[in-house]
């Protein structure tokens, strides 16, 4: 008898024992449908096709879709990657996993050919852990959307029923499109193109400080680092010479793609043909670089924003990307923009101080020496926009001037403009002088108050700052 229960217990034990090792074995079917089909939905194109993969100017471009699964411990569970022709395409991942909670990452990129040369964005390694994964941008530099990264992450639990999951992967860089005028705007170039387009051998657009590596630390929310060629990433390379001598467009568009960061600003870089710069700018060398831009942009993950360098002017400048606003409306906002800032800084010498001085004393201040004089006048070559300064005196001792001349260097209607514009926000407008040719202006808050009165002859392209008192 003892023998008998002795043996049925063992039975149960054994029996219990499988089932239990049983149910730990189960796994759950849980598919998962990931797309990038939407990566581009918040960009917007400038000539229609920069988004086609295939069959146009812009390359030919595979879509690469990966996905790596980890678990609590944020180690490698499951890993599938595919290539697709399509931004249509859609990768389904088969996971037989056992119930726990889970996280994937879910990672689109591109590669592809463009003019002949091959191009991988990004590179994805240490995948066996969360802690360790890292995307890292490749240092080759190809104008092109298809350098959107699009990443998206998600922490779902596998339980006692079939759950399926779909991703659809969007940006996380944001999109900065690139276009660089050779256009002639100052009507001193040939063939259309800007008379410094035949001597500038190559120019290069750069940023500091770009971020390029996206990390995880064990977490799923992707963070931002800096790469090996932060200090000087190139954004845009060209050539206007060689644009210039095979008479190509004047414009030249590119696209980058960049990880979020704030307070971003940029600068160029050009070489001349040997010699040339003696005849281009103003201390006759060859090598040039600008200053950084004067606004920044807050990179954001699928915004997009646009980089104009307008050679003729050689000034860059970036901003938002406004779709309502065309590539030439653009234009002209930022032709009205630099108009206005290099006439500001010509008057920023606040020449109406200068009315009631010595002769010794305004070239004292400009740092000049007269190359014309009568008996009561002084004529002084000026800078930039401004030709000629003519200071009249009370008499001919020049102890005391009583007008200061400025003869203007400009043609245009914008420009024109400009100067009543930067006038208008130094000194107070005064109607009671102004004609349609001639606008008048004060130094003060009333007529009182004022000791200068400015004039601004449109048609004698003048500016006079008189004595009123």
């Amino acid at each position: 008898m003892k023998k008998i229960l002795f043996g049925l217990v063992a039975l149960v034990a054994a029996f219990t024992s499988c089932t239990e090792q049983e149910d730990i074995e189960i796994a759950y079917q849980t598919d998962m449908f990931i797309t990038a089909s939407h990566i581009f939905d918040s960009y917007t194109t400038v000539l229609g096709d920069e988004f086609e993969m295939k069959g146009t100017e812009n390359g030919e471009w595979d879509l690469n879709l990966h996905a790596f699964i980890y678990d609590q411990d944020g180690i490698l569970v499951k890993k599938v990657e595919e290539q697709y022709p399509s931004l249509e395409s859609t990768m389904k991942v088969d996971m037989d996993l056992l119930p726990g909670k889970y996280s994937v990452v879910a990672i689109a990129d591109f590669m592809g050919t463009f003019v002949g040369e091959d191009y991988k964005f990004w590179n994805i390694s240490n995948e066996t852990s969360l802690r360790d994964l890292k995307i890292v941008e490749s240092s080759t530099i190809c104008n092109s959307p298809f350098e959107t990264l699009g990443i998206a992450t998600r922490e779902f639990e596998v339980g006692n029923r079939v759950e399926n999951l779909s991703i659809d992967i969007k940006p996380v860089t944001g999109l900065l499109q690139t276009i660089i005028w050779d256009d002639d705007f100052s009507n001193r170039g040939t063939d259309g193109f800007s008379f410094y387009a035949p001597n500038i051998k190559d120019l290069t657009i750069f940023a500091q400080d770009l971020k390029q590596v996206v990390k995880f630390d064990g977490g799923t929310n992707p963070i931002y680092d800096y790469g090996e060629q932060a200090s000087r990433y190139p954004i845009m390379t060209h050539s206007p010479k060689a644009q210039f001598e095979r008479r190509g467009p004047t414009q030249s568009l590119g696209f980058r793609a960049l990880l979020p960061q704030e307070n971003r600003d940029f600068y160029w870089e050009l070489n001349c043909v040997p010699g040339a710069g003696q005849g281009l700018f103003p201390d006759g060398e060859d090598w040039q670089m600008s200053n950084l831009t004067d606004n920044k942009l807050n990179i954001q993950s699928g915004k997009q924003y646009v980089m104009d360098l307008l050679l003729d002017a050689t000034y860059l400048y970036v901003q938002d990307y406004d779709p309502n606003v065309d590539m030439f409306e653009r234009l002209g906002n930022i032709q009205a923009f630099i108009n206005k800032k290099t006439i500001k800084k010509q008057l920023e010498e606040k020449y109406d101080i200068y009315v009631g001085m010595s002769r010794g004393s305004i070239e004292t201040y400009l740092d000049k020496e007269s190359w014309y004089t009568t008996e009561n006048t002084t004529s002084y070559f000026g800078d930039g926009l401004i030709s000629f300064i003519t200071v009249r005196y009370t008499d001919s001792s020049m102890e005391k001037s009583n007008r200061v001349m400025l003869t203007w260097a400009i043609s245009t209607d914008a420009e024109f403009r400009a100067v009543t514009e930067v006038l208008s926000e130094m000194y107070t407008p005064w109607e009671k002088g102004s004609t349609e040719d001639v606008k008048q202006f004060i130094n003060g808050e009333t007529l009182e108050e004022a000791t200068v009165g400015i004039s601004w002859d449109f048609h004698n392209k003048c500016l006079y700052f008189d004595s009123i008192r």
